[in-house]
């Protein structure tokens, strides 16, 4: 029996953002055992990889497949975009560390992002929960960071108030065990509750912790819209007292009326980098977000979690305030033609995915924000929308930002945003090879030994005798992708060959 693989001829994007060259490599084990020309070993599993570009596998900063790990082994929708490691816990929403009596009260604030699975989460701590990851069998690997709401509402549920010295003390607590069971870092995500009740002195808290071991703060800012400036010199102001690392998930302005914010946004990172700060972010390379339907509704009205907002809907007085509070924020996002409603749970209201908010409301002969509250109060949290609410102009200028970096911010559900299929091919097709807004080699270093120095991940991101053999080898001039909003699901396309850790995951028909 064959003991690897042996690619002859490849040109090889190694990772550092040089130029490539052509060597073979050889692949044993779960590592890259030799890289030079001319190797012969005729024991090995002969690649042809002329003509081809072979460079590390894809490392994912932004992933939401925390539980879909258990839903589907195979994972195809990342492998086949080049993905070998996915970063999970992301937007302060972790599914560990838990405890018993949150079960039910995580999976609600987790439906959103990470969707549901057929059975109770049976782990507890973050250890727990690697320890069964690793057993799963998923493809790509995969690595955590905890997530601040979780570890709050661990502490105090999902109160909207301070934490008490003790409580505090708990979640510092907390976030240390986390990170001394193998998490990256924190995620915050402050539009999300429980985590959006914190105020700024909490974050610095737990900021200060993760600083202690070396990690790394990634984090989903209050807020992405008119006050998209405020809310990042909050983290600025934490990463400095704090001295973490901080990275910026998915770096946009939303609502027509902001756009052009993020110039100056990226303004106030560079300069920062320059002072000698390791703050970082990445974007998804689209024009639409994609996150759950309840972020139109008011933050304070989902105080005390689920229940508690279904209660609020039901009392007169509270249900208008919180409809005045909807209707304004689906303006905010560009009105209900630009709001698409993407995974529905149910079988009865199945009819809405893939369509507007617009068309949804008419067919429900309801105004839309009237709409949005009758679907959330059906259906509850795990209702996903899509916002195109992005200008291209944006997207493009911190594109071409050599401090940025690509994420797919996948979350997969019956009508996923093409993001979760295709962002990395449509890296290399759209913009590096079309637009040319970055040669190459740079787009492979910014998703390959970039994100694996952020995440202290030294086993891999280059191509390096001794490292590990997650590899990707595609063809330059088709690499792109074919999905569209209305066909999300339609794999890209020049991906040759993927490898994690020596074994193949996927190889073209």
């Amino acid at each position: 029996m064959s003991k690897g693989f042996l690619i002859k001829k490849a040109t090889i994007y190694d990772g550092t953002g040089n130029k490539p060259f052509i060597s073979d490599v050889l692949v044993e084990g779960s590592i890259i055992k030799k890289m030079s020309l001319n190797i012969e070993n005729d024991k090995f599993n002969l690649i042809n990889g002329e003509g081809f570009a072979l460079c590390p596998g894809i490392i994912d900063t932004h992933s939401h497949s925390d539980l879909e790990i258990f839903r589907n082994k195979d994972m195809m929708h990342v492998i086949r975009q080049g993905i070998t490691t996915e970063v999970t816990g992301q937007d302060g929403s972790s599914v560990a560390p838990l405890y018993d009596n949150l079960v039910e009260e995580l999976a609600d604030n987790m439906a959103p992002l990470a969707g549901v699975i057929n059975k109770p989460y049976w782990w507890r701590s973050t250890k727990d929960y690697i320890d069964e990851v690793n057993k799963s069998g998923a493809a790509p690997r995969h690595v955590t960071l905890a997530g601040h709401g979780t570890i709050r509402m661990c502490v105090m549920g999902n109160d909207n108030r301070k934490p008490t010295e003790k409580e505090m003390q708990e979640i510092r607590n907390l976030t240390a065990k986390c990170m001394e069971e193998g998490a990256k870092g924190v995620s915050f995500g402050l539009i999300y509750p429980p985590g959006s009740y914190a105020d700024t002195e909490e974050l610095l808290e737990v900021a200060k912790v993760v600083a202690k071991y070396d990690g790394i703060i990634m984090v989903h800012t209050r807020n992405e819209q008119d006050k998209l400036l405020e809310s990042l010199d909050e983290m600025i102001y934490i990463m400095k007292e704090s001295k973490v690392r901080m990275h910026i998930s998915h770096l946009k302005a939303l609502g027509y009326r902001n756009w052009g914010k993020v110039g100056l946004a990226l303004e106030k990172i560079t300069s920062l980098r320059e002072e000698g700060y390791d703050i970082t972010f990445d974007q998804y390379p689209y024009t639409a977000a994609c996150t759950g339907l309840k972020v139109i509704v008011p933050m304070w009205a989902y105080d005390g979690g689920e229940k508690e907002f279904q209660n609020r809907l039901n009392d007169p007085a509270e249900y208008k305030k919180i409809l005045d509070g909807v209707n304004k924020n689906i303006e905010a996002r560009g009105g209900t033609e630009k709001i698409f409603i993407a995974t529905v749970s149910s079988k009865e209201n199945s009819w809405m995915s893939g369509n507007d908010l617009k068309f949804i409301s008419e067919k429900m002969d309801l105004e839309p924000g009237v709409a949005v509250l009758k679907i959330l109060q059906i259906e509850g949290p795990s209702v996903v929308a899509i916002y195109f609410s992005i200008s291209e102009d944006d997207v493009n200028l911190i594109m071409k930002s050599p401090i940025q970096g690509i994420c797919t911010d996948g979350i997969i559900g019956t009508h996923p945003h093409p993001r979760a299929y295709a962002s990395f091919p449509r890296l290399f097709g759209y913009y590096s090879r079309k637009l040319k807004l970055m040669t190459l080699e740079e787009a492979i270093r910014k998703v390959t030994s970039e994100p694996a120095r952020r995440l202290r991940l030294w086993d891999r991101g280059l191509i390096r005798e001794g490292l590990s053999a997650d590899l990707l080898l595609f063809d330059v001039e088709k690499i792109g992708d074919r999905n569209t909003y209305l066909n999300p699901k339609e794999y890209p396309e020049g991906i040759k060959y993927v490898w994690v850790e020596g074994k193949l995951k996927f190889k073209e028909d």
